[in-house]
């Protein structure tokens, strides 16, 4: 009886192995093979979904809109902006402030995120020390009205606050907004990095820099300076 059981049962398990095996196959060969026949919707609801379209044209709502406006007196969550200090660098009284937000450290991290993102979105006009001879006023003629010496008196003495403004609105007419190209807190960030610039170089004269108005219009060469040497500097 052993003998038989033996015999009859053992070769069914790599039977149904090799079916198992040759059904894989079959399925990862059916894998990526392009067809032109319309595909199988096992689904059919998830496939073709009852939904409109940003900006599209209804007939459902009496203004023909798919998307609607926010019930009124609502305000998306993370929208709501009420941090005076934070979002506008304003304290209580509406005066710019000299601090930084509650939820911002000042610490080292600080400082060297400040750094990058000034040297990044700054210092083409202004430099990296702030002084306002950035790459920019180089090239292309400079500007009607130049970049500011970040160390000159009257910015010395201005809040944290002043710098965050600045930042997020622009300072006509040259400057223009940076607030979708610079997160909140990187633009507390910049502002530290500004004050710490103004202390490190409040005993280099940085702040009796010259500032020009533009940069030099390039002049016609002559022709001793078109048939001469061209080994000078710039």
């Amino acid at each position: 009886m052993g003998a038989k059981i033996q015999s009859t049962s053992l070769p069914r398990l790599p039977a149904r192995l090799m079916g198992m095996v040759a059904l894989a196959g079959l399925m990862t060969g059916c894998w990526g093979n392009r067809s032109e026949k319309p595909p199988v919707h096992i689904i059919w609801n998830m496939d073709f979904q009852d939904k409109w379209d940003p900006q599209e044209q209804v007939k459902f709502f009496p203004d023909g809109r798919a998307m609607r406006a926010p019930v009124e007196g609502t305000v998306a969550r993370g929208f709501l902006k009420d941090d005076d200090l934070l979002w506008r660098g304003r304290g209580y009284d509406g005066r710019l402030a000299d601090q930084l937000p509650e939820s911002i450290k000042l610490d080292a991290k600080l400082l060297a995120r400040g750094q990058e993102r000034f040297d990044i979105y700054c210092a083409p006009c202004h430099d990296e020390s702030g002084q306002g001879h950035g790459i920019a006023t180089k090239r292309g003629g400079g500007f009607k009205v130049a970049p500011a010496n970040l160390h000159q008196e009257r910015l010395l003495p201005m809040p944290l606050g002043y710098f965050y403004e600045v930042i997020t609105n622009g300072k006509m007419p040259n400057m223009l907004p940076y607030a979708a190209q610079i997160p909140v807190q990187d633009r507390w960030a910049i502002a530290v990095w500004v004050r710490t610039l103004q202390i490190h170089g409040k005993d280099k004269g940085w702040a009796a820099a010259p500032v020009t108005t533009a940069a030099a219009q390039p002049t016609k060469p002559d022709a001793a300076g078109e048939h001469g040497s061209h080994g000078g500097g710039n």
